[in-house]
């Protein structure tokens, strides 16, 4: 939507303050949290599955959680494990403590955590459109998520917690991009630390953010027209300090992971062997379970012509922004609803949602390059997810404030879709 089609604060703080429009969170929540914990329950009770919660990967995080539980914060397991990240295995730590490892309890830190990211959905949606009815459909879309729901009841993994993080960072770039507000940028950066401390892709989240919104401040400055703006050296100074404030509150969160990284290894971006993907075609010569990486960029050039990164990318683009999701999804949906997003984006939207857009795209890239190496959906998926969601909401708010779609259904259905009334144009 434009700048003078958003919903006026007046209109927002309306739509949050008035109880009986949120029934549907309400119990849309308490039914997937009743849902969740029976699963949960259920498959912490018997054997297979209950060994199944702490298999694989999983039992590295909690190999780490019960390090901290017992109070070594050494970080010793990066030696062994630097790909590993220590925010989850922190938050573990505590119902480990609380539980004395009962893996009923330790399954509930993904439930609780997946339950606050459909209420902070539902209430961002809210803020940014005055949509209930986006806001209910976006929320539901991610409750009845098949992928989320599987990873939150049957593995003890990142997603969750990345999903939740990476949501308050989109939150946070769509605000800054809007009112350009220093503390946006600063809890952009810090929640991409917090992202990064979960998962090392985090790290290409922060870099793609903040590269975005630098590249939106620029563009926002020389593309102002005759509008009042600051001196270009006044503006420089200015911006360069914000975005020197921005790198100091991500380094300062990301140094519980380089410190120790860089005592053991002497480098504070040090993540084993996960280099080696960028640099291998086949899952096995990249997957070697070592400290150090084994291949380099001599090594993949030494073997490789430009078509074979040409059809690498082309093979990455495929299925990390369509097979994957439309596999994990299963009935789609809320993947078709993002790709109205994306068209509304471009074509009638404000700047934000373009934004959006690029960041969505620079963020997966890595993904895109080793999707051939590390051919595994979970991954790619998650960083996806955060973002079909906004997108989704906001072809949801376009339609339901589009005059052709109101008229179809009060065609068929004898009335419209509820929208908040809003000042000057009714398109978004």
């Amino acid at each position: 939507m434009t700048a003078d089609e958003r919903p006026t604060a007046e209109a927002t703080s309306k739509t949050l303050q008035k109880p009986n429009r949120h029934w549907f969170i309400a119990i849309l929540l308490a039914v997937h949290l009743l849902i969740c914990v029976f699963v949960l329950a259920n498959n912490a009770r018997h054997p297979k599955t209950s060994d199944r919660l702490v298999s694989s990967d999983s039992v590295h995080y909690v190999d780490i959680a019960r390090d901290f539980s017992s109070g070594d914060f050494s970080m010793a397991y990066v030696k062994e494990r630097p790909h590993r990240q220590p925010l989850y295995p922190a938050l573990l730590a505590v119902a480990m403590k609380i539980g004395d490892g009962n893996r009923f309890l330790l399954g509930m830190v993904n439930v609780l955590i997946d339950s606050a990211s459909i209420l902070l959905i539902y209430v961002f949606i809210l803020r940014l459109f005055a949509k209930p009815l986006a806001a209910s459909v976006v929320a539901l879309g991610l409750a009845a998520n098949p992928f989320l729901d599987r990873e939150v009841t049957a593995r003890l993994l990142t997603e969750p917690l990345h999903l939740f993080l990476t949501i308050c960072a989109i939150m946070a770039f769509l605000q800054y991009i809007r009112i350009r507000g220093r503390k946006w940028l600063f809890a952009c950066a810090g929640l991409a630390g917090l992202d990064y401390l979960t998962r090392p892709n985090g790290l290409f989240m922060a870099a793609s953010a903040i590269g975005t919104l630098g590249l939106s401040d620029f563009l926002s400055y020389f593309t102002k027209g005759r509008a009042p703006r600051l001196p270009l050296r006044h503006w420089f100074l200015k911006t360069a300090g914000d975005y020197a404030g921005a790198t100091a509150v991500f380094l300062a969160v990301c140094l519980p992971s380089w410190v120790p990284r860089l005592i053991y290894f002497g480098s504070p971006f040090h993540h084993g062997y996960l280099e080696n993907y960028m640099w291998v075609d086949v899952y096995r010569e990249g997957h070697v379970g070592e400290s150090y990486a084994s291949f380099t960029w001599r090594d993949y050039f030494a073997h490789h012509h430009l078509h074979h990164v040409i059809s690498r990318i082309i093979h990455g683009l495929r299925n990390v922004y369509f097979r994957i999701p439309i596999m994990m999804e299963r009935v789609p949906i809320l993947f078709l609803l993002s790709i109205g997003g994306v068209f509304v984006a471009f074509r009638q939207a404000s700047a934000e949602y373009r934004f959006l857009c690029l960041f969505l795209f620079l963020q997966l890239l890595p993904l895109v390059w080793t999707n051939l190496s590390n051919p595994t959906a979970r991954v790619p998926y998650g960083s996806t997810l955060p973002f079909e969601l906004f997108l989704a909401a906001l072809f949801l708010a376009w339609l339901s404030a589009n005059s052709r779609v109101r008229g179809w259904f009060e065609n068929r259905f004898g009335g419209a879709p509820e929208i908040v009334p809003k000042p000057g144009k009714t398109g978004i």
